[in-house]
C-alpha cells in the first residue's frame, strides 16, 4: 500500500513537473513568434511584410489544426496502451500517409489558382507553394510530438518546442535579414521544420519493426478536432485573406484616377506603388501589412490568457462526466471570469494610446494608419479570448456540435461584415479600422453565442454584473489614458502600466475584484510550487 501511495506521489510530481514545463515552453514559443511577427514588419517594410502575412494567414488555419489534432488524437491512444506506444505512433504516420500528405499535395497543386483567382496576385504561387510542404512536415512532426506527450516524456516535449521556435524564428529573420523576401521567410521556416522533424525523430525514436495500431479510432477522433480547429482557426485570418483580395479589386478599379492624381491623402507606402504603372496587387499586401502589424499587438490578450483553455478543459470534462453540475458551473464561472478581467486588462492598454504603443516597436507609417484599428482590434479580441474557453468548454462537456456551430456562425458574419465594409472605403486609415469593426463585432456576436448555450446547456456563463463592472472600468481607464501625452519609450511605458493599473484598481474599488480572488491566484501558486 506504502509503495502504490509513493508511485502516485511520484508520477503526480512528474505530472506537475511537466505540465509546468510544457506551458514555459508553450511561453517561450508564443514570445519566439511575438518576435518573428513585431521584426519583420521593419525588417520587409508594410509591403513585403503584407505578403508574408497572406500566406502564413493562408496556411496556418490548416498547419494549427493537423499538428494539435494529431498531438491529442496520438497522444490519446498512447496514453491508453503506453505498451502500444510504438504501433500507435506507426499509426499516426499511415494516418498522415493518408491525410497530412495528400492534404499538403493538394495545397500545393491549388496554388496556382488560390494566388490567381483568390488573391488576383500571381506572384504568390512560390511563397503558397513553399507554405504546402511546411504543411507536410508538420503533420509527421505532430505524430512524433504525440507519441512524447503520451508516453509521459514531457521534458521531450517541452524542448522540441523550445527547439522548435528558436529555429524557426532565426530561419525566418535571418534569410530575411539577408534580402531574400518573402520567399526567403517562408524557405527559412521550412528549413526549420525539416530540421525539427530529424531532431523529434532522433530524441523520441521511431517505430522499428512493429505492426501498425488501427488507423481508423485515431482518424475518427482526429477529424471533428481539426474540423473545428480549421473553423477556429479561420476566424483569425478570414479578414486579412478578404482584405487583400478586395482591396486590390479597389486598386485595380481606381487605377487609372491614382496614375493621374497620386492623391495627397494616401500614404507614401501606397503612391510609390503606382508610380509609372499600378500594381494593385503590391499595394494590397501593403495594406494587409499595415492591418496584420496592428493584429500582433491586439491579440496579446489573446495569448496571455490561452493556457486557461488547458486548464478549464480536463476539468469540465471530468465534472460533466461524473455529472457535477456544481462544480462544473463554478469552473465556468471562475475560467471566463478571469480570462475577461485579464485580457481587458492588456485591451484597454492598447485601446488607451493606440498610437503611441503602435510607435514603440514599428515605422511611423504603422502608427498613423493602424491607430483607429488597434482600439477596434484589442476590444474585439477581448470577445474572441471569451469565445475560445467557450469553445472549449463546450468541446470538454462533450458539446462539439455546438462548439462547431458557433465557431461557423461567427465566421459566416467576419466574411460577411468584411465583404460588406471593404469595398465601401479608400484605403489608409479608415479601411483599417473598418476591417477591425467588421471582425470585432463578428466576435463578440459569436461569444454571445456562446455564452447562450453554455447558459442553458451548463447552467453558467459570465454574471451580467461583472460584465457591465470590465465595460465600466475599461471606459474610465481608456479615459484616463487619453490624458496623458507621452513622447519617450519610457513615458509610454509608464502611460501604459498607469492605465492598466487603473482598470484593476477601479474593479477592487466596485468590489469586483477582492482578497478571495488574490487568496486563490496565490493558492494556485503555491500548489505549482509544491508540485515541482
Amino acid at each position: 500500500m506504502a509503495e502504490a501511495r509513493d508511485d502516485q506521489a511520484a508520477s503526480s510530481r512528474q505530472a506537475g513537473r511537466g505540465v509546468i514545463s510544457i506551458a514555459l515552453a508553450k511561453y517561450y514559443f508564443i514570445v519566439a513568434a511575438a518576435i518573428i511577427e513585431l521584426r519583420l514588419p521593419v525588417i520587409l517594410g508594410s509591403t513585403l511584410f503584407g505578403g508574408y502575412r497572406l500566406v502564413a494567414s493562408t496556411i496556418s488555419p490548416l498547419n494549427n489544426a493537423i499538428i494539435t489534432g494529431t498531438i491529442q488524437a496520438v497522444s490519446r491512444f498512447t496514453a491508453q496502451s503506453p505498451d502500444e506506444a510504438r504501433r500507435v505512433q506507426r499509426a499516426g504516420f499511415r494516418m498522415h500517409l493518408r491525410v497530412g500528405l495528400p492534404l499538403a499535395a493538394a495545397f500545393i497543386a491549388l496554388a496556382p489558382a488560390v494566388a490567381h483567382f483568390g488573391f488576383r496576385d500571381p506572384s504568390k504561387v512560390g511563397p503558397l507553394m513553399l507554405a504546402g510542404l511546411i504543411l507536410a512536415g508538420y503533420a509527421f512532426y505532430a505524430v512524433l510530438v504525440g507519441t512524447a506527450n503520451g508516453t509521459r516524456q514531457f521534458h521531450k516535449q517541452a524542448a522540441l518546442d523550445v527547439c522548435f521556435a528558436t529555429l524557426r524564428a532565426g530561419g525566418i529573420l535571418g534569410l530575411a535579414i539577408v534580402g531574400l523576401g518573402v520567399a526567403g521567410a517562408l524557405a527559412g521556416w521550412v528549413i526549420a521544420v525539416g530540421v525539427i522533424l530529424v531532431v523529434a525523430a532522433l530524441a523520441v525514436g521511431l517505430p522499428r519493426g512493429e505492426k501498425s495500431a488501427d488507423t481508423k479510432p485515431l482518424l475518427r477522433f482526429f477529424f471533428p478536432v481539426a474540423g473545428y480547429l480549421i473553423l477556429f482557426n479561420l476566424l483569425m485570418f478570414v479578414d486579412q485573406m478578404l482584405l487583400k483580395r478586395l482591396s486590390t479589386d479597389w486598386f485595380v478599379e481606381h487605377a487609372d484616377h491614382i496614375r493621374a492624381t497620386l492623391d495627397a491623402r494616401l500614404p507614401a507606402s501606397l503612391t510609390g506603388a503606382v508610380q509609372g504603372g499600378v500594381d494593385a496587387a503590391q499595394a494590397a499586401d501593403g495594406q494587409v501589412g499595415l492591418y496584420g502589424a496592428v493584429q500582433n499587438l491586439a491579440r496579446l490578450s489573446y495569448q496571455a490568457i490561452i493556457a486557461a483553455t488547458f486548464v478549464v478543459f480536463p476539468l469540465v470534462s471530468r465534472s460533466t462526466f461524473t455529472g457535477d453540475r456544481e462544480a462544473t458551473r463554478a469552473y465556468i464561472h471562475t475560467t471566463l471570469r478571469y480570462a475577461l478581467v485579464f485580457a481587458t486588462a492588456i485591451a484597454v492598454v492598447f485601446a488607451a494610446n493606440p498610437r503611441d504603443l503602435l510607435g514603440v516597436v514599428y515605422p511611423a507609417e504603422f502608427a498613423y494608419l493602424g491607430e483607429p484599428a488597434l482600439v477596434a482590434l484589442s476590444l474585439g479580441t477581448v470577445a474572441f479570448a471569451v469565445l475560445s474557453i467557450a469553445g472549449t468548454i463546450l468541446n470538454g462537456a462533450g458539446l462539439a456540435r455546438l462548439a462547431v456551430a458557433v465557431s461557423a456562425v461567427t465566421l459566416v458574419l467576419a466574411i460577411a461584415a468584411n465583404a460588406i465594409v471593404i469595398p465601401r472605403f479608400a484605403p489608409g486609415r479608415e479601411l483599417l479600422l473598418a476591417c477591425g469593426l467588421a471582425t470585432g463585432g463578428a466576435m463578440t456576436v459569436g461569444a454571445g453565442l456562446a455564452g447562450y448555450f453554455l447558459r442553458t446547456r451548463l447552467g453558467a456563463f459570465l454574471p451580467p454584473l461583472t460584465v457591465f463592472r470590465v465595460a465600466v472600468a475599461a471606459a474610465a481607464a481608456i479615459g484616463l489614458g487619453g490624458l496623458f501625452d507621452a513622447s519617450t519609450p519610457v513615458q509610454i511605458v509608464g502611460e501604459a502600466a498607469a492605465v492598466g493599473l487603473s482598470f484593476l484598481a477601479i474593479l477592487v474599488a466596485t468590489r469586483e475584484l477582492t482578497g478571495r480572488d488574490l487568496r486563490a491566484v496565490l493558492a494556485v501558486i503555491r500548489r505549482r510550487r509544491r508540485e515541482t
